[in-house]
């Protein structure tokens, strides 16, 4: 028989209001102040869900990709088709690199390391299934964020919030192998500011995405607008400007000669320059061709002039071809000489 144990004196006023007290400490639910303006966090004292909340939401809500970690989340399908559309499924793999992926949103962390199995059934009807990390706020104690799939809507009733990582579009009776898959998967990165180009970090040693912004140049303590520069690091494929591109030079066809030619696209549009020799050219002619990605969508025509002062002519661009066959247009007569292209296609008419 087992013996009943009853508590003792010491027990009842003096250990027990020692347990309570730790009790207190480890589960006690903060109470925030209150008022019509107060602070946090306050010394010692803890912080409510909302709080936290609120602390982070300058991290922003994204993927975070850390170490060329550039092809997180991707969403691919089994070894072979038949599988695929066997088992109806297709898996969310971790990055290459660094064998997980990671994100944030409203306060919490997300990170899976392990590939994931995902549903995506057969369909009667044309259905956009989106791949997503979820916040669900009724499951702040346990798993806030979650990989989910979700049929052509997002659920929001409950203050859900999403981070869309992939779509797959399935119309009826098409198998999931046949299934477009998008990419959307928008990322979180800081700012960081640097004097000169030469002084940002190796583009390795920040967050993919990371923008660097080189401070413009001063005089007599002044700052000379449009000296700066925004660039983005991009892993292992460096630092890129965002606001202008490289130049990539072109050459004259149809047998005509130039000297130094090239293009680059930039905010705002395209940037042509160079030098043609017309050959005595008297009626239009086309000259050169842009690079694959500056082709315009509607006709753009520009003056040029030709070093023989006595004539001037236009250059043209069309639609046609891709929109990146360039023209040199004589206004009369022979244009003589060189003609120095120096012209400038604004994105309207890309």
């Amino acid at each position: 028989m087992t013996e009943q144990y009853e508590p003792s004196d010491y027990d009842l006023y003096v250990q027990d209001p020692r347990l309570d007290s730790l009790e207190s400490l480890i589960s006690a639910e903060y109470e925030p102040p209150e008022g019509a303006q107060y602070s946090y966090p306050i010394a010692n004292q803890g912080i409510t869900q909302d709080q936290w909340q609120q602390m982070n939401l300058t991290a922003g809500d994204g993927v975070i990709i850390t170490e060329d970690s550039e092809y997180s989340f991707r969403l691919v399908k089994h070894d072979t088709d038949s599988e695929t559309n066997q088992r109806n499924t297709l898996i969310l793999k971790v990055s290459d690199n660094t064998g997980r992926n990671e994100a944030s949103m409203a306060g919490f962390y997300f990170r899976q390391t392990e590939d994931i199995e995902l549903p995506f059934p057969a369909v009667t009807s044309t259905t956009t299934y989106y791949v997503t990390v979820t916040y669900d706020p009724r499951k702040f104690k346990t798993n806030p964020l979650r990989i989910e799939v979700f049929a052509n809507d997002l659920p929001r009733q409950q203050g859900q919030q999403h981070i869309v990582l992939r779509t797959v579009r399935r119309s009826a009776n098409q198998l999931l192998s046949q299934a477009p898959i998008s990419t959307l998967r928008h990322y979180v990165s800081p700012v960081i500011t640097a004097v000169t180009k030469s002084g940002l970090p190796e583009s390795t040693d920040v967050l993919y995405g990371t923008l660097g912004i080189v401070r413009p140049g001063t005089s007599g303590g002044k700052v000379i607008a449009g000296t700066g520069e925004i660039l983005e690091a991009r892993g292992i494929h460096g630092w890129h400007n965002v606001l202008k591109g490289e130049w990539q030079n072109l050459s004259a066809i149809n047998g005509y000669e130039s000297t130094w030619l090239a293009a680059r696209r930039r905010m705002g549009g395209i940037d042509i320059v160079g030098r043609i020799n017309t050959s005595n050219a008297t009626r239009k002619y086309r000259a050169f061709e842009l690079p694959a990605g500056m082709g315009v969508n509607l006709p753009f025509r520009a003056p040029v002039f030709s070093t023989s002062y006595d004539r001037s002519a236009a250059i043209e661009i069309t639609p046609d071809v891709g929109g990146r066959s360039a023209y040199i247009l004589p206004s009369s007569g022979p244009i003589g000489g060189w003609v120095d292209v120096n012209v400038f296609v604004p994105d309207y008419y890309l």
